[in-house]
């Protein structure tokens, strides 16, 4: 009997039967381009492709309190991640206009004068998130099942002015990284700044460049994220991610970046500074935009 041979990168698309980056999984899509030129270089590469939305009513019903409980929930997940980069509790202003935005998004998701329908913005934002995060964490499992040295997930939207030159410079990133133990995690997409996110005081940029790497890279005191439109996971630590992804349940739905930031300020207590890296400016782009579901 065979025993297969763990991949040195595992790559994982994550897209939907609508989308509008229907090129994202063609021949000439950024994943296909990375596994293509790799493999070419003559390392070993998974790839697979999460395409189908896998909601139905059976898995979570969606009515009026599903709704109410998502965005209530959300809303206390950013409260949590930002008291987390900042390092104390958030000041009562904060805290407050947390509150007020809860009350809009309720409000307008959710009107308590109708009976939710299936092609109301709260029914239609919950069932949007749940094939996200679906897709998501079948991809990651996935991952996890074939242990490769890295994993790459990247959503339908993550874009590179040139998908060769960034798979060559992927390429030159993990042979420098082989041998030594950070990063466990990268952020490859400029979804939102550093300055956006709140998260300049915890980064210290990286002098030493990394041969044949052209992007700038800082590394964090504590895990953060910069959303999860392209991200780089070592095998290892995205196993212990995952232990804390599965004890977070699917109900009440929040944005997937949302969940891993959860899972992030669990894993942080067995981190070490400098075990998360962002480039900024990054190499991949979230050519949609970033809705205000995700901010």
């Amino acid at each position: 009997m065979t025993v297969p041979v763990p991949p040195d990168l595992f790559v994982g698309l994550v897209t939907h039967p609508g989308t509008r980056y229907p090129d994202a999984s063609g021949e000439t899509g950024l994943g296909p381009t990375v596994v293509r030129t790799l493999r070419e270089r003559g390392r070993g590469v998974a790839w697979q492709v999460s395409a189908d939305d896998a909601w139905t009513p059976a898995l979570l019903p969606i009515d009026r309190d599903q709704v109410r409980a998502s965005v209530r929930a959300e809303l206390d997940v950013e409260g949590r991640w930002r008291s987390y980069i900042a390092g104390r509790s958030l000041p009562l202003a904060d805290r407050l206009l947390l509150a007020v935005r809860r009350a809009k998004r309720t409000w307008d998701l959710a009107p308590p004068w109708r009976r939710l329908q299936d092609d109301d913005p709260g029914f239609r934002s919950v069932r949007r998130l749940a094939n996200i995060e679906l897709s998501h964490m079948r991809l990651l499992r996935e991952a996890v099942a074939a242990q490769p040295t890295w994993a790459l997930i990247i959503e339908d939207d993550a874009g590179a002015p040139d998908p060769v030159v960034f798979a060559q410079e992927l390429d030159a990133f993990l042979t420098d990284r082989a041998d030594d133990s950070q990063p466990v995690m990268v952020s490859l997409s400029e979804s939102f700044t550093p300055a956006q996110l709140g998260i300049e005081h915890l980064l210290s940029p990286i002098h030493e460049r990394v041969p044949g790497v052209t992007w700038p890279l800082w590394e964090s005191q504590r895990p953060v994220t910069n959303t999860v439109c392209a991200t780089l996971y070592r095998g290892d630590f995205l196993q212990r991610l995952m232990a804390e992804l599965e004890r977070i349940p699917l109900s009440p739905v929040v944005p997937i970046d949302f969940k891993v930031n959860e899972a992030l300020m669990q894993v942080a207590q067995l981190s070490t500074p400098g075990d998360c890296w962002i480039a900024h400016p990054a190499p991949l782009t979230q050519r949609s935009g970033v809705p205000e579901v995700r901010r």
